[in-house]
């Protein structure tokens, strides 16, 4: 007998001396990953995960990229059955109730950690907390008016650190420098955040008078981020990051070609970027820029010295590039508020970048680049480099990306942003495809839940994708693992192919007005409707 077998032998006897329960406390240490290739050693094993449910629960997590609540009222066996419960609806798109929200029609409006929030006309916010059966959230309604700002330009809103962000409406004042002022307040009473310093307010110098100037706010932990998009031809952008607690400055960029951003951490910014070629043609590229070590000095993009750029495909000389958008959601740090007491939740590693891109050809075309966010941090690329040099698109986008192209390209999909949620990414079509009605559509790329799924036998294309389809297959998921293909001289210079690999599922929803917009938060997918009273409706559709 070789001495493998003596040792494999004993420790086989070991495992027969050792309690089950001992044996499973040990497995409890380890991860998922490590759990699924314990899986593999023996039947013993393999039996033991899969009968102990705090050791399948943690596996299941992972699959699904959620991470445990803190709901420690519910036994790991009830988490275990919600999880299971949550993961089918998403799956099948059942729903377990519809709600309905009257749109304020005072304009400014906020979707965010599974938050609604609008600004009435008497000056107050309204707050829905979005509730899910699945993941035992009630709905929450409250409305709070805020003393200053008397009138509110744009805010934002993050429900974990219960801050309120309001920017009033900027005013020209004789003899007095111009300021945008950003308060800090609180959701729950409209009052300064108890977290801010000084009377918290943030005073940030106009780097032009431009009463049409639109703002895009972000918060993630400390860091509050506004860009400032003008309204006048040819004048430049601005993009701020501060610490929000402080009002210390952490970045500070003005530039003509800086088109949107997302936080992509607690210290990565992406910029998505126009630049000419020198022979006069639009060129879009994605800029990562460490703004921990930057510095807070105004500089313009070609200062920028912690960044890393990524190339995207090379226009065809006759296609214009008109809008460059970038969303994720939510922020990177993001977790719920530990008194909702969730079941689970998404995992702070776990997300999705959608990059809009609108580009002129013979007709006005609307493509979806859609990127899982770890591609684009520096860890997976080596040290940061000079913002002059670039990764080009072959190098990391065939592979790790997808791109699409909508069929019906209404521009409210810029108007109602909040389009993806954690790894999903929801789209709404009314086509030939669908007779004309409102269909809605669920991409998912979470890569470790799509490996499982055709493991389990579920449908795989592995010769189309979905914009191929004559007509759409509803209620039905499919595996898309089929490369999307534009060819050479329609859009692009030279074919461009992208084949990461998502879930898909398109559900017809006929009771739906065809020009419907549509948004996702974490259990709902919410739908901005026209009714024939002629008041905009939040239908919200909860898993």
């Amino acid at each position: 007998m070789s001495t493998s077998n003596v040792t494999w032998s004993t420790d086989s006897k070991l495992l027969e001396v050792l309690p089950t329960e001992l044996i499973i406390d040990i497995l409890e240490e380890l991860d998922a990953i490590s759990l699924l290739e314990c899986r593999l050693v023996c039947r013993k094993f393999r039996d033991m995960i899969a009968e102990a449910a705090r050791l399948t629960y943690k596996i299941e997590l992972a699959i699904a990229e959620q991470e445990d609540g803190t709901n420690h009222n519910l036994g790991t066996k009830k988490k275990l059955e919600l999880l299971r419960n949550w993961q089918a609806r998403w799956t099948e798109l059942d729903w377990s109730s519809e709600t309905r929200y009257p749109m304020a029609r005072a304009g400014l409006w906020e979707l965010f950690g599974n938050v609604l929030a609008q600004n009435t006309m008497d000056g107050s916010f309204a707050f829905v907390q979005l509730p899910s059966e699945s993941r035992g959230i009630p709905e929450r309604i409250w409305t709070v008016k805020p003393d200053t700002p008397a009138e509110v330009r744009d805010f934002g809103i993050d429900p974990s650190q219960d801050l309120l962000v309001l920017i009033d409406i900027p005013r020209w004042v004789a003899g007095r420098d111009a300021h945008h002022r950003i308060y800090i307040r609180t959701m729950s009473t409209a009052k300064k955040h108890p977290l801010a310093s000084g009377p918290g307010l943030i005073e940030h110098p106009r780097f032009t008078f431009d009463l049409g100037t639109s703002y895009s706010i972000k918060i993630s932990s400390d860091n509050l981020a506004i860009f400032f998009r003008r309204s006048l031809m040819d004048s430049s952008n601005e993009f701020v990051i501060w610490d929000w607690r402080t009002g210390r400055k952490k970045l500070h960029l003005i530039d003509h070609e800086m088109e949107s951003f997302c936080l992509l951490s607690e210290r990565h910014v992406l910029l998505s970027v126009i630049s000419d070629t020198p022979e006069g043609y639009d060129q879009a590229g994605l800029l990562v820029v460490d703004f921990e070590q930057e510095g807070s000095v105004e500089q313009t993009l070609l200062s920028i010295s912690h960044c890393f750029k990524f190339s995207l495909p090379a226009l065809h000389t006759s296609t214009r590039l008109r809008s460059f958008a970038i969303s994720s959601d939510p922020s990177p740090s993001w977790v719920p508020r530990d008194d909702i007491l969730p079941s689970f939740h998404k995992a702070r590693d776990s997300q999705l970048l959608v990059v809009s891109i609108w580009v002129q050809t013979d007709s006005l075309r609307h493509l979806t680049l859609l990127v899982p966010r770890d591609i684009l941090l520096p860890p997976k690329l080596g040290r940061m480099i000079d913002p002059h040099s670039s990764l080009t698109w072959e190098a990391w986008g065939p592979q790790g990306t997808r791109i699409t192209e909508r069929f019906t390209r209404d521009p409210s999909f810029e108007v109602w942003a909040c389009h993806n949620y954690g790894t999903k990414f929801v789209l709404s079509e009314c086509s030939d495809r669908t007779d004309l009605s409102f269909a809605l559509q669920v991409f998912d790329f979470n890569q470790k839940a799509l490996r499982n799924a055709i493991t389990q036998g579920q449908r795989v294309s592995g010769k189309f994708d979905v914009m191929d389809m004559d007509f759409l297959e509803y209620d039905t998921s499919f595996c898309i693992t089929a490369p999307t293909i534009f060819p050479a001289g329609e859009i692009f210079e030279e074919e461009v192919r992208t084949s990461l690999p998502f879930r898909w599922i398109a559900k017809s929803m006929p009771s739906i007005h065809p020009n419907a917009a549509v948004m996702c938060s974490e259990d709902s997918i919410v739908v901005v409707e026209d009714s024939p009273e002629d008041t905009n409706t939040y239908r919200v559709f909860s898993i």
